[in-house]
């Protein structure tokens, strides 16, 4: 399940050169729940919706329990924890406690839409079949206009925002109404939306937290009754995975981010200086932009610019910020070609060769080693396929005596004449890469059902596409799950086919 998916775009992440008392049952899952938070109902007192919350002293250390949602499938599952009112199963989850069909005589289910609307059932297991807790009450029509509304989003003519849902009275905990797909908003204020209902629980995708109101009792009105679902304070705060770029802008040919992907921690910004997209920005944030701390003082974030295009086959590889010259490169214009099979066959100080493979390559536990007197520390390495890397690619630490001796690798993967190929594919084992990168489709960041590794990128990277998928979270530090740091050794001592495309960044005086 990837974390999130920046799908469909064309996006640059590039730097700016002048920038130098109830028993346990079996619930097990991994570190990185999506859902946080608490819920609280006046019967049972406090629900824990995920164990890594602050204010639980025993952080997971009886059950790693936590709610989780899939945005592909729709799918919402896992545990909360009471004290005083035991487990609560959400959706499949509850098959897991031995409880067959729910009240609309189905296998449990409760399922979210693109609004963070969530539909189906909950259950407090300690009342068994009297435990279902409603997650969406019936259709009712409510005039006029909306508030406190969440997930919202500008519209691409800058004319109003969207916002997913929003409640029936400004301060949501007097009302348990809530309304979704709502429209002519402005401040978190929504004059009109498509459906509402009587109660509802949505997902806040900006905090990653659960909003509204479930019901659990019977035809007597005999169960535990309502429950609120909300953050409290500061008692629920966990940071969920974000990427996070040093030193760096990110451009963009479409648009930025989604109402799926969480926002970073406060104080903590995915890129240092430009946000620039030909669409909208969602969920990203500018160091600059928000701290002020740079020159110029406002136009950090640049939404709806001008278009941005990226080298590829159908335009002679000239891009927006410069051109790749294959003819130059494979004439031996920048360096000699070496044509190569296997990772062994390139050297680990670079000299300004260029290592050509025609097919897919994999490459693992790879260091580039400076070079010595008049041997250069550059090159470039070129695939025409697809790019595997399933182990930590570095730089050597060792002193150099001139700019030229510095390693500096760049990669150029590109597809093949049938249109497959040029990606790049990190393995999730992988902890550090490095090196300028031009992916001519998609680079995938990699995740597997384990995967609580953080990736460290030294470099730059362009692609038409990217998937940022590890799940790594760092309680303590609020570490990114990717982190790009941007070193400069492009323009230092650029490989061959990137020194055009570092004279077109952007100089910030």
């Amino acid at each position: 399940m990837h974390r999130k998916i920046i799908a469909g775009l064309i996006i640059l992440i590039l730097a700016a050169s002048c920038f130098v008392a109830f028993s346990y049952l079996n619930v097990s899952a991994a570190k990185n729940h999506k859902i946080n938070g608490w819920a609280w109902s006046e019967n049972i007192g406090w629900v824990s919706l995920n164990c890594y919350n602050q204010g639980i002293s025993n952080k997971c250390a009886n059950s790693d329990y936590g709610i989780d949602y899939d945005k592909n499938s729709g799918e919402i599952s896992g545990w909360g924890y009471s004290e005083n009112g035991g487990w609560l199963c959400f959706g499949s989850a509850c098959e897991d406690a031995g409880l067959a069909k729910s009240p609309d005589n189905e296998k449990p289910s409760a399922k979210i839409n693109e609004n963070g609307m969530i539909s189906g059932w909950a259950n407090w297991t300690v009342l068994n079949e009297n435990g279902w807790l409603k997650l969406r009450g019936e259709r009712k029509e409510i005039s006029g206009s909306k508030a406190d509304c969440k997930n919202c989003a500008r519209l691409k003519d800058d004319s109003a925002e969207t916002c997913g849902f929003c409640f029936a009275r400004e301060d949501f905990g007097g009302s348990a109404e809530i309304c979704s797909a709502c429209g002519n908003c402005e401040n978190n204020v929504c004059e009109s939306c498509a459906d509402c209902y009587s109660f509802g629980v949505a997902v806040d995708f900006a905090k990653n937290v659960l909003l509204g109101w479930g019901w659990n009792g019977d035809a007597d009105n005999t169960g535990f009754g309502w429950l609120k679902f909300h953050p409290e304070q500061d008692k629920s705060k966990i940071n969920p995975p974000y990427l996070q770029t040093i030193g760096g802008d990110i451009y963009s040919a479409e648009g930025i981010g989604s109402l799926y992907q969480p926002t970073a921690p406060a104080g903590k910004y995915n890129a240092t200086y430009l946000l620039q997209s030909n669409g909208a920005i969602v969920h990203f944030s500018s160091e600059c932009e928000e701290t002020g701390d740079c020159e110029p003082s406002s136009g950090w974030i640049d939404e709806n610019a001008d278009a941005f295009e990226i080298p590829r086959q159908e335009n002679q590889y000239y891009g927006s910020l410069g051109s790749i010259d294959l003819k130059g490169i494979f004439a031996g214009q920048y360096g000699k070609v070496k044509n190569i099979n296997n990772q062994a066959e390139i050297d680990s100080v670079l000299n300004r060769n260029i290592y050509f493979s025609d097919h897919d390559l994999e490459v693992s536990d790879k260091v580039f080693q400076n070079g010595n007197g008049e041997s250069s520390g550059a090159g470039t390495i070129i695939v025409r396929g697809d790019l595997r890397i399933t182990g930590n690619v570095s730089y050597s630490p060792a002193q150099f005596q001139k700019i030229k001796n510095l390693a500096s690798v760049g990669w150029l993967v590109l597809k093949n004449e049938d249109g497959t190929g040029g990606n790049v594919y990190i393995d999730p084992e992988v902890e550090r890469f490095v090196g300028f990168v031009f992916a001519e489709n998609t680079f995938y960041t990699g995740t597997n059902s384990n995967n609580d590794k953080q990736l460290f990128v030294s470099g730059a990277l362009a692609a038409r596409k990217f998937e940022f998928q590890r799940n790594f979270m760092d309680l303590s530090r609020e570490e990114p799950a990717e982190l790009i740091i941007y070193d400069g050794r492009a323009l230092a001592n650029s490989p061959a086919g990137f020194a055009d495309i570092g004279k077109a960044l952007p100089i910030w005086e």
